[in-house]
């Protein structure tokens, strides 16, 4: 059996305890998407590549022969994950 502890805490006390928690778990939120890469905003090439589900062959064709937005920086090529999504969306087809 498990016994149930309540405590009770004058009301200033309690929405700090509450403002604690919530920002100790919107941090921890926050860390583990920017460490799964789910926050990131901007891919390199094989990343974007594997974002959308495709080879490296086919998304260099999306680049080339499609016009798949692509943004260079001194050099460095990267996607953003909204031109991804609006591509995918205007250029593929639904099927069943």
């Amino acid at each position: 059996m498990s016994e149930q502890l309540q405590v009770i805490l004058p009301d200033k006390q309690a929405k700090s305890l509450q403002s604690f928690v919530y920002n100790l778990v919107s941090d921890s939120v926050e860390t583990a998407k920017r460490d799964a890469g789910v926050s990131q905003k901007w891919l390199r090439k094989g990343q974007a590549a594997k974002y959308c589900g495709v080879s490296s062959n086919t998304f260099s064709s999306w680049i080339k022969e499609d016009g798949l937005p692509a943004h260079v920086i001194h050099g460095t090529t990267l996607f953003n994950k909204r031109d991804l999504d609006a591509f995918i969306l205007h250029n593929g087809s639904i099927t069943n």
